[in-house]
């Protein structure tokens, strides 16, 4: 069956545009955890199926803030910038201006997915009505669910990437320095880790037991 959301008439309600996204995001990106199968969204109203397009627009915000702020972390090498007075001495210095506005970029797109993105995200979910409707059956990605499972599993696609986030260190100049220089060959698949989106993350950073997460609905948005 497919999952393709149906054609929707775009509204202009205010709660559309809460939030202004800082880089380009594509909602299709996230259409395999935050888009209902067509047929279940003709059985709801059109009044919930925007607010479930909205919030699909709100996770792949979510989601691509995130995937920004890993390339951030893993641009650490390239952000240390060398001095050249250090080369007529044999010696290799790194510009601390240049990483501290680096660390200032990172800290910045931390905060917005943190702070702006997040809270964009509980407020469209919040708001998506679909209490009345958590027992209604669906096949999702070729599995039978309630539609309060199918928000369980939304649910813990975004709080797998939030909690990556506040688990992500801003660099520190002197370590990376340190690590730059003891770089190994080390092959990179078994220093990252897949995570539920599909991308890759450090294996520094813990992944979640989406098992905790198994919530009903109701509870879920009466959380948010």
């Amino acid at each position: 069956m497919s999952s393709e959301r149906a054609p929707l008439r775009r509204l202009s309600s205010p709660d559309a545009f809460f939030l202004a996204p800082p880089h380009s995001h594509d909602p299709t990106d996230v259409s395999h955890v935050a888009a209902l199968p067509t047929s279940m969204l003709l059985q709801l109203p059109e009044a919930v199926q925007e607010s479930l397009w909205t919030l699909q627009e709100s996770t792949s915000i979510v989601y691509a803030s995130y995937l920004r702020l890993q390339e951030l972390i893993d641009e650490r090498f390239e952000r240390l910038v060398e001095l050249p007075l250090g080369r007529k001495t044999g010696t290799v210095n790194y510009s601390e201006g240049a990483f501290f506005n680096y660390v200032n970029h990172v800290a910045a797109e931390r905060r917005y997915l943190l702070e702006d993105a997040h809270t964009d995200w509980r407020h469209k979910a919040s708001r998506a009505g679909l209490q009345q409707y958590a027992h209604l059956l669906l096949t999702f990605r070729g599995k039978e669910m309630t539609v309060s499972e199918w928000f369980t599993q939304l649910q813990a696609a975004e709080t797998f990437w939030i909690q990556a986030a506040k688990e992500t260190e801003l660099p520190d100049f002197e370590s990376t320095i340190l690590e730059f220089q003891s770089q190994t060959t080390t092959p990179s698949s078994e220093n990252e880790v897949e995570d539920v989106g599909g991308a890759t993350v450090p294996a520094g950073i813990a992944t979640l037991d989406t098992s905790r997460l198994g919530f009903g609905i109701s509870k879920a948005l009466a959380e948010l």
